[in-house]
């Protein structure tokens, strides 16, 4: 089977995997009727274009009760009273453009602000894969997303946890999301041999469990060059300098 180099491509790969399935959160594409269904089921849901970065283009929809909903995207709040002209409004981004339903996972906080992360896997010299980096993407006050690009401050992993997961406890953790990314890219690469690197977004829900939110294949260095430890980004680099050589 072939599978596009989407987000639902992706995606739909990576549900072919047992040992992946319970880290991915429902997802499908996004219809009126999925919508709807997600929104009973879970409450909450985000609205993802099926192409496109940086977190642009998407929205959140929350069900706050009584036949209302709630849409934020960007800085920007709006209330409905019906689903009918809540999908209205959506359907304006929807009809032009494939999206995907994704449920709402409620983000770890650091500060009164969501973060996820970003754990950057690349080949090493043997064809295998190292995780070179990760880092942690703590969101703008009053923002649903939390990528560098679309104003996500970039924070150490270790600092954005910390209030949350305490001493050897947490090192552990951390270890536990590197072999994460790493089996997944693993996986990816069966599928998207040509990719050097894999940047796999995972966000944490508050009983602490990682959820693979997405996979980039030409995942962003920069956000790591924005950190002031610049130890991981020149280590980034010089896999990248190597793959060139190669």
């Amino acid at each position: 089977m072939v599978y596009a180099n989407t987000k639902w491509g992706k995606h739909s790969y990576l549900k072919t995997g047992a040992r992946w399935k319970p880290y991915l959160p429902e997802t499908q594409r996004a219809s009126r009727a999925a919508v709807s269904s997600m929104l009973k089921r879970w409450g909450a849901v985000y609205l993802k274009p099926n192409n496109g970065t940086g977190g642009y283009g998407i929205m959140k929809i929350t069900s706050t009760g009584n036949g209302r909903y709630t849409l934020k995207s960007g800085y920007a709040t709006r209330t409905f009273h019906s689903f009918g002209s809540l999908y209205s409004a959506v359907s304006r981004h929807t009809a032009r453009r494939s999206y995907l339903v994704q449920k709402a996972i409620p983000l770890l906080h650091y500060k009164k602000r969501p973060f996820d992360l970003r754990i950057m896997v690349q080949r090493n010299r043997q064809r295998g894969w190292d995780v070179t980096g990760m880092v942690g993407r703590l969101a703008r006050p009053r923002k649903i997303v939390t990528n560098y690009h679309n104003g996500g401050t970039p924070m150490p992993v270790d600092m954005l946890i910390s209030p949350h997961i305490r001493g050897k406890r947490r090192t552990g953790f951390i270890q536990e999301l590197k072999t994460l990314g790493r089996g997944v890219s693993e996986y990816m690469s069966a599928k998207y041999p040509k990719f050097p690197a894999f940047g796999v977004d995972v966000a944490i829900d508050a009983k602490l469990k990682p959820w693979i939110l997405e996979v980039n294949t030409r995942p962003d260095k920069s956000i790591f060059n924005a950190l002031k430890n610049k130890t991981m980004y020149r280590r980034i680099l010089s896999y990248a300098r190597m793959k060139k050589r190669s």
